[in-house]
């Protein structure tokens, strides 16, 4: 009986433990492993330094190298200016470096005419990003404003600059470059370092320029609504297509290179303002209502406009053309400062703010706002003379200055820079600096450039932001699925992340900011995958709390009798051995 209660023990622990290790493995949580050491080694300083190479071509007139000598001293003088420019920009950041490659080139200006330099700065060059040619030339179809001008420069829509100099010689060619190309692109290279730098954690955060801009993604939305406060007294329609396709696509079309864009529009009757409008009473003058700056941002309504969109799930930008009611128009919008001119032609940016304010300010020429990573909002009157219950049509020619505004905005929300005002804080008093404006597309090709540069860097920061982020993530949970997909995501984003830095290095901008958008959706995708919370929310407690009613019940009596069972083998074993009677008598015998 001893031997049948001991045989049972043992076939109940028997199953215990040959079924354990299979529950261990039907129950294991399947990890892929991922490279977390290579995804840290980018916030090393080693890993993370980028390379922003520039070219500088000088074309100088084929007279001024009358000789070889001649043409080898010149040629000499572009290698020291590449020195020295380069040498200005090593301090900028500890992780970019921008070498600038300069060298020298021949053109005729035998015949130069107005009509010549005009097809120069003009018509696109065989260049690509970040290759820049300066026209040098001394003839007088480009006359100097004032005599105390070192010379007088024009800068392109696309990647070409001519500039007159009275006193074309080594010296003065060299003194000029010097002074215009850190104009041109210092701001550029400091944004582009302050980017970089968030790379190795020295940067929490971008500038404010930075944070009124979207987050970069391959495809954005733009919706324009026509808001009419009250339909009854005036319908008003708007021909927004003919608009769109006149003044907004020739931007589009340039910014496709970067990111692509959808455009819809709609009209929403009904659209009642979340606070009332302040009263200005004028004597001699028309009286007019109006919005401080500090109740701007509880101008759109989102609890009566309906403005979410559910035709993508990509970002939209906003555009909104309001039309206010007869009892509070004209209405208008104010500067905080009382300036109505400073910022007329992109409106003003509002913060929300508690402190009161020391002056209304004056009526804005534009009459609108840009609110921050979301779009734009200009306010239109109707006309004094309309009469109640009658038809209102915003024709195309109506809609340009407010497109105008429109394509103002929409360029400060992705990030479009004005190289025109940044340069000309920098500028020497000597140089009399003209930009030309693309006036038709909205954006020239050095902004473009500059833009390439910039999503290229915050793609590529993102990327390692988030690769980072999904690595501490899988090690802090234990219990988190990783599949082989997402393994395969995190290495391929690992690798265009490096075929990034290859292409910076290599001054191939353009694929390098195809890499750098392969990285960050990989990143994304990866980080974002549905496989990637399903055991987020089922640490150790629950498990506890499943399996103890199931297992304890059954694993006390199993331990008790094992131990009674291994008692009573360990008594028997040192008691001493019995011997019989007869073995006793024959021993004493």
């Amino acid at each position: 009986m001893r031997d049948a209660n001991q045989l049972v023990l043992l076939a109940f622990w028997c199953v215990v433990l040959l079924g354990l290790p299979f529950w261990w493995k039907t129950t294991e949580v399947y990890r892929a492993h991922l490279p977390i050491a290579e995804v840290e080694s980018w916030q090393t300083r080693e890993a993370s330094t980028f390379t922003l190479p520039t070219k500088i071509s000088l074309i100088v007139p084929t007279w001024l190298l009358p000789n070889d000598d001649k043409a080898h001293l010149y040629q000499s003088m572009a290698s020291s200016i590449g020195s020295e420019l380069t040498k200005q920009l090593e301090g900028l950041s500890s992780c970019m470096t921008f070498p600038i490659h300069v060298q020298l080139e021949t053109w005729s200006t035998d015949d130069l005419t107005t009509e010549g330099i005009h097809t120069i700065l003009h018509q696109p060059t065989n260049t690509t990003v970040g290759q820049y040619n300066y026209y040098f030339h001394s003839s007088d179809v480009q006359p100097s404003k004032s005599k105390q001008e070192q010379a007088n420069v024009i800068v392109g829509k696309n990647r070409a600059s001519v500039i007159r100099l009275d006193k074309l010689d080594e010296d003065t060619i060299k003194s000029v470059v010097l002074s215009l190309v850190p104009a041109l692109f210092k701001t550029e290279y400091e944004t582009l370092s302050e980017i970089a730098s968030c790379s190795t954690g020295q940067v929490d955060k971008y500038d404010a320029n930075s944070m009124r801009t979207f987050k970069y993604s391959s495809q954005y939305q733009i919706t324009f609504s026509l808001m009419n406060n009250n339909p009854q007294s005036m319908a008003i329609g708007w021909d927004i297509r003919s608009a769109v396709k006149s003044y907004l696509y020739p931007l589009l079309n340039e910014l496709s290179d970067v990111s692509n864009f959808t455009v819809d529009s709609q009209i929403q009757n009904y659209a009642p303002l979340s606070q009332e409008p302040k009263f200005m009473e004028r004597q001699g003058n028309p009286n007019y209502y109006y919005f401080t700056p500090d109740q701007l941002p509880h101008f759109v309504n989102s609890a009566d406009w309906n403005l979410a969109s559910s035709i993508s799930s990509y970002p939209t930008v906003n555009f909104i053309l309001y039309s206010p009611s007869a009892d509070v128009t004209p209405l208008r919008i104010h500067d905080l400062h009382g300036n109505s001119t400073t910022r007329s032609r992109i409106g003003i940016i509002f913060t929300s703010t508690n402190k009161p304010l020391r002056s209304v300010g004056k009526p804005l020429l534009s009459n609108s706002f840009l609110i921050p990573r979301w779009g734009g909002v200009t306010i239109k009157n109707p006309p004094r003379n309309m009469s109640s219950e009658s038809q209102y049509s915003i024709s195309k020619s109506d809609l340009q200055p407010m497109m105008r505004i429109f394509i103002s905005q929409l360029r400060s929300l992705m990030g479009v820079p004005d190289i025109s005002s940044s340069a000309s804080r920098i500028l020497p008093p000597g140089l009399n600096v003209t930009f030309l404006y693309a006036t038709h597309t909205g954006i020239t090709t050095l902004e473009k450039d500059n833009l390439i540069r910039r999503r290229t860097m915050e793609n590529m920061v993102n990327a390692i932001s988030t690769l980072r982020s999904l690595g501490q993530l899988v090690m802090e949970i234990p219990n988190m699925v990783v599949l082989d997909h997402i393994q395969n995501q995190v290495r391929q984003s690992l690798t265009s992340i490096r075929s990034v830095r290859d292409a910076l290095d290599k001054g191939d901008y353009d694929h390098a900011l195809k890499h750098s958008v392969d990285a960050i959706e990989l990143s994304e995708k990866a980080f974002f995958d549905p496989t990637m919370v399903s055991m987020l929310y089922f640490p150790d407690e629950h498990k506890y709390a499943i399996y103890m009613p199931l297992f304890v019940p059954i694993s006390v009596p199993l331990c008790m009798a094992l131990i009674k069972t291994l008692k009573k083998w360990k008594s028997r074993n040192n008691s001493p051995p019995t011997t019989s009677p007869l073995e006793s008598k024959s021993k004493s015998e």
